[in-house]
């Protein structure tokens, strides 16, 4: 089930890196069911039809991921009236998280502040994961870009499913596409992060970038055994990921 067809009341509500993973590849020749599983940005920002829209193409619960500081500045979703879609906060970082590292090359951040994020809050993610499979219908999941936070945890579920490191980078990097709109249209409204530079974007902690993936999955692979080994170590038992697959994965055919 493809997104598009929310794109135009999304883009006037500024959310503009929302996907459904529905479609992508998963183990043993297998795919993401449709309506499933959203990834995306800024949901807070939802008008109420948006949040209709978000309904009829299947979402029953909304997790979002940012802190307590975060909503309490930006707000949060808001599902319109009559709608059966739960909220949860889950956030998966403390308020006073640096993303910059004086001491680290611009384009290693992301990949050094994504390892040290995995390693010091893996039960909160833990936590997200088994969110995720608790779920009855579809869900989405959201942080304030949609790239960092939401990107971890797409990296897991996906790696829990069994997709393979090529679908799940490429999920990951098409999140550089929105960056650029996303900055652009907190520029024209004068809104935070509105004056981040090109090559922020580019190579720095605004970027997407095929590299960045590659060296979290590596790293996950090296002192974990993998993504599932990893999920593991936090806390994420067999049940959980026994119970992502048998919701989120189409039936074999």
């Amino acid at each position: 089930m493809s997104t598009s067809h929310l794109r135009p009341a999304l883009a006037r509500d500024g959310i503009f890196n929302l996907r459904d993973l529905g479609g992508t590849p998963a183990g043993d020749g297998r795919a993401v069911r449709e309506g499933m599983l959203v990834r995306a940005d800024a949901l807070q920002r939802s008008s109420a039809a948006t949040a209709r829209a978000l309904h009829e193409h299947g979402i029953r619960r909304v997790l979002d991921l940012r802190d307590d500081s975060e909503r309490a500045e930006d707000g949060t979703f808001c599902p319109a009236d009559g709608l059966d879609i739960d909220v949860v906060h889950l956030p998966v970082l403390d308020p006073t998280y640096e993303w910059e590292v004086l001491d680290v090359p611009r384009d290693q951040v992301l990949a050094h502040r994504y390892a040290d994020i995995l390693v010091n809050f893996g039960d909160r993610f833990a936590d997200a994961v088994t969110a995720v499979a608790a779920t009855d219908g579809g869900v989405a999941f959201h942080c304030a870009v949609g790239k960092d936070r939401t990107g971890l945890l797409a990296m897991l579920l996906l790696g829990a499913l069994g997709s393979p490191r090529e679908a799940i980078v490429a999920d990951y990097v098409r999140s550089a596409r929105a960056g650029a709109v996303q900055v652009a249209w907190l520029r024209v409204l004068g809104l935070r992060y509105g004056d981040v530079d090109d090559e922020e974007i580019a190579v720095g902690v605004w970027s997407a970038r095929a590299a960045t993936m590659h060296a979290t999955i590596d790293r996950l692979d090296a002192e974990h055994g993998g993504i599932d080994g990893y999920l593991r170590s936090v806390g994420v038992g067999d049940d959980v990921v026994g119970a992502l697959r048998g919701r989120l994965l189409r039936v074999a055919t």
